[in-house]
């Protein structure tokens, strides 16, 4: 069971945005989906490294070197230890603290150590960090060439042996940490589903830390390859004091609370598939403040930055409408970038010194049909400082020229960020006066804003931002007089009403739902039902951090916290109308169920390892049908999922134009846009995706996904094909003689039959014929 890494070239130039996406989507899910998905843990994401210098006002404290207790040769040497590839790696700088990381970290007693490696004449760097006063090693991350030798499948080692290293590896690395201080998070499943057949084997465990015996928000992460080689390792070391284990709320106590504050709401809910939507359901979900971790000590229930949560003392408001309101673009032409920026510049304060300097034109998320100019304005830098530019962003609709986001401040933290001055004559406004000017805004820039949303019911205090310099407002979308749980609007003005953040990123599509449903499940019996599916542990949750509002001093609580029984419960909701419950959106950690028709198959082998790893899946009879043909584009479904099984979110955010014949709207056409960025087929390629697959079809696009089309073209009179009876019938013999003498496919009785019909189980067969191919050609298989 294992997983293998695919990272993008040039990666980290998108740390910090992959970063802020990973935010962005978590918040999002937690609105959506039923319970705990950021409540249970909403600290994880903040251990992501991002490289953004310390915010003003946010500077980490200097570390005092005399309380180091491992020096920076002890530091170096312990690493050379634990890597015995580093032998040949130089050390470029040592330094103590100041890891360029935002929010800085709590405890900067850590030695930063930059290592710098040659191949040829090639120079590559990486970093690596260690605990000062403990001696942990904190994070190291090997990658190419340092790893040398590639661990494809099948892999040198099991999983289980590569846990019983893991284990020995973590008692040398963290010394400070016992056995009982670890809990291993192991779902095979979870595994299988983040890996992928072709590329580098890997087994990445998890380990849940525990302090006091109790469970954190931290968790312990290493990963080990195929041939028994540790490629990373990464342990929390936030430095933040942990309260006692002994709560002064018992359990029974917190228990009465959960239940009498947990009430559910009737919604429609998407239903995703793909990272698109793809249905809509009336569906009851718990209300957000239920399901918020209720603090041990006190006995109220706190949100993500460690504040107290009343109970939600007020329905959602209806907006008013404005005599100043949103009006879309109707000269049916798609606005240029310029126009897109003065429509921006009316609403929302962008600082003077700041001017246009990228406008890219893609597809919106989530909604892909929609196009929006993707739009930054950066001041000018002087001199060379590190971090990243002081910046503001929006995204517009290119044909409405209605805004779905816009950031002031697009990289939090910048170097180059300053305070915004106040504006001219301007004065501060009150509470009364900050909400009359959110709902102005609102309507300057949703269409249709006081028909189609309500102000979310927080009570005031909630709208004043924690730091006090501004006022936050969620807006809840409606139709048909429900709410939609598709993640709130959000608009943040700073103390004088200018607008400093707005995100009204939607999902499209519920207006299909023509009529009203009424709900054949009561929200008594809803109620009911949820009470059952969470259960509450104590542990330490860590609150507070960084988001794109504000940022929050990190501290860790003791709590009690509302966790879904099972963990694929947390991507479940109740129907309203058949009260069954569905899973809204994909749980990675699902096991795939066994097919029942394959015992005795010829393929059997190949055909269940495609099951383990979800390229192919039974039908809800547990039927596989191994021998049903396939068609040329579940031919590309199939070897795309294989070599990524994420493939479809690639093509997220960008316009979706007509591929090799192959339309936007095809359910084919994420496979093959994937197929085209991989270099597996050319652009100039034309495919019948709805065709079934002869074995000549699939001879060519095997030479083609091998990047072979030259030597396909040199063997095209090899005596392999000639010697066939039915040679006559075969057009491209040079493709066919390539997977002859590579061996993923044969004759058969004196014949090749280039016309006969692929079938699943031929294409599992050839699927894991190119897996074991891995390392035996001159060139990377399924890479580009």
């Amino acid at each position: 069971m294992l997983d293998r890494k695919n990272s993008p070239k040039n990666s980290t130039h998108i740390v910090h945005q992959t970063t802020k996406a990973l935010l962005t989507t978590t918040v999002a899910l937690a609105l959506l989906l039923p319970g705990g998905l950021a409540a249970a843990d909403s600290s994880v994401t903040s251990t992501a490294a991002t490289a953004v210098k310390e915010a003003p006002g946010q500077a980490a404290a200097t570390p005092d070197a005399s309380k180091a207790k491992i020096t920076q040769d002890q530091a170096v040497e312990k690493l050379r230890e634990l890597f015995p590839v580093l032998k040949n790696a130089t050390v470029s700088s040592v330094r103590l603290g100041g890891d360029n990381t935002y929010p800085p970290s709590t405890n900067q007693m850590i030695w930063n150590i930059n290592w710098g490696y040659e191949l040829g004449n090639t120079s590559y760097g990486f970093s690596s960090m260690v605990d000062a006063v403990s001696g942990d090693l904190v994070n190291t991350y090997l990658s190419f060439p340092l790893t040398q030798e590639t661990a494809y499948y099948p892999p040198k080692i099991t999983r289980a042996e590569a846990l019983e290293r893991a284990r020995l590896f973590i008692a040398a690395a963290a010394p400070s940490l016992g056995k009982e201080d670890l809990q291993l998070q192991d779902d095979d499943a979870l595994n299988l589903a983040s890996g992928a057949l072709f590329g580098t084997v890997q087994y990445s465990f998890s380990f849940k830390t525990l302090k006091n015996g109790l469970p954190t928000s931290d968790a312990l992460m290493i990963t080990i390859d195929g041939n028994g080689n540790f490629v990373q390792f990464n342990k929390p070391s936030s430095g933040l004091a942990y309260p006692s284990a002994k709560p002064a709320v018992s359990l029974e106590a917190a228990q009465k609370k959960f239940t009498d504050g947990l009430s559910v709401g009737l919604y429609y809910i998407p239903v995703y598939k793909d990272n698109q939507v793809e249905r809509w359901i009336l569906g009851w979900r718990p209300q957000e403040q239920g399901l918020y971790p209720i603090d041990a000590q006190s006995g109220k229930s706190i949100d993500n930055d460690g504040a107290e949560v009343a109970a939600l003392s007020a329905r959602d408001e209806t907006v008013p409408q404005t005599k100043e309101r949103f009006q879309p673009v109707s000269t049916g032409k798609e606005l240029t970038a310029e126009e897109a920026a003065k429509l921006v510049q009316q609403v929302a304060f962008i600082p003077a010194d700041r001017k246009l300097s990228s406008q890219m034109l893609g597809a919106s998320y989530p909604n892909q049909k929609q196009k929006v100019w993707r739009l930054t304005w950066e001041a000018e830098r002087k001199g060379s400082i590190a971090g990243f530019p002081s910046s503001s962003s929006a995204e517009v609709d290119a044909a409405t020229g209605q805004i779905n986001v816009f950031q002031l401040e697009q990289f939090t933290g910048s170097a180059d960020a300053k305070p915004q001055p106040a504006p001219a004559g301007g004065k501060k406004l009150t509470q009364a006066e900050a909400k009359k000017q959110a709902l102005a805004l609102i309507n300057r820039l949703y269409d249709q804003a006081s028909s189609e949303l309500k102000l979310a019911g927080h009570d005031e205090a909630w709208s004043v931002l924690p730091d006090g310099k501004g006022f936050r407002y969620e807006f809840v979308r409606y139709y048909k007089g429900i709410p939609i749980s598709d993640g709130a609007i959000t608009l943040v003005m700073d103390t004088y009403g200018r607008l400093q953040n707005y995100s009204a990123l939607v999902n499209a599509g519920v207006e299909t739902l023509k009529e009203q449903p009424t709900p054949a499940i009561s929200g008594s019996d809803a109620l009911k039902s949820y009470k059952d599916k969470y259960t509450l542990k104590l542990q330490y949750n860590r609150t507070g951090g960084y988001s794109n509002i504000l940022y929050v001093e990190p501290k860790v609580k003791l709590v009690y916290n509302p966790s879904p029984v099972n963990d694929k419960d947390q991507y479940e909701v109740l129907d309203a109308m058949t009260g069954k419950w569905v899973q809204v959106y994909p749980y990675a950690a699902t096991i795939a169920p066994a097919a029942v028709d394959l015992k005795g198959h010829p393929a059997e082998k190949q055909l269940t390892e495609l099951v383990k790893y979800g390229v192919l899946v039974p039908d809800a009879d547990g039927k596989l049908k191994p021998d049903q043909e396939i068609t040329v584009g579940e031919w590309f479904s199939l070897i795309a999922k294989a070599s990524t099984p994420y493939y479809t979110s690639y093509s997220t955010g960008i316009e979706r134009k007509a591929v090799a014949g192959v339309s936007s709207d095809s359910k084919y056409y994420p496979s093959v846009s994937y197929a085209l960025s991989r270099g597996w087929i050319s652009k100039d390629t034309m495919l019948q995706p709805d065709n079934s697959l002869s074995r000549e079809q699939l001879a060519v696009l095997l030479a083609s996904f091998l990047k072979y089309n030259k030597l396909s073209a040199f063997l095209q009179n090899d005596t392999a094909v000639s010697s066939f009876s039915d040679s006559a019938d075969i057009k491209d013999k040079g493709a066919v003689a390539l997977v002859l003498k590579l061996g993923l496919l044969q004759g058969d009785g004196g014949k090749f039959n280039p016309q006969q019909k692929i079938t699943k189980a031929d294409a599992a067969t050839v699927i894991m014929k190119l897996v074991e191919l891995q390392g035996k050609t001159d060139q990377s298989i399924s890479q580009q």
